[in-house]
């Protein structure tokens, strides 16, 4: 989950950025099938390392009571590399005071911003494409 602290600093002008996550999915593939030319081959070993955080700025003299901070919050390769070859959709499950608290983004980039005045953890889950693994991730 990510902690999408809006607290204090000392410099309001700095924006305040969480250290993000390296994460390494590994998945084994399934037995050996052709569908549309697609194999799957069985017991190869796969590892994708992602990074996901978030980052918020306060927004000073346009901040109102409810809506003090903009914020972003991502999954990434971990060298800024394409994770669309091997996810197909991200989830981000925000706080139930916001509007469809269940946001879902099936392109790159996997990132969500919007603004708010306080802070809570967002559930991200991670869903494959059939070839590269049928589980998703839960970070």
């Amino acid at each position: 989950m990510v902690d999408t602290s809006l607290s204090k600093k000392k410099d309001p002008d700095q924006p305040e950025i969480s250290l993000p996550t390296l994460k390494s999915q590994r998945t084994k593939m399934g037995k050996s099938e052709d569908n549309e030319k697609k194999k799957k081959i069985k017991d190869v070993e796969i590892s994708v390392p992602i990074v996901y955080g978030n980052a918020a700025f306060w927004l000073g003299k346009k901040a109102s009571e409810y809506q003090s901070h903009k914020w972003t919050v991502y999954v990434r390769g971990a060298t800024n590399e394409d994770l669309s070859v091997v996810v197909k959709r991200a989830v981000f499950q925000l706080h139930s005071s916001f509007n469809n608290p269940t946001r879902v983004v099936e392109s790159a980039p996997f990132e969500l911003s919007e603004s708010g005045w306080g802070e809570f953890e967002i559930a991200i889950t991670l869903f494959f494409h059939n070839d590269v693994c049928e589980k998703p991730l839960n970070l």
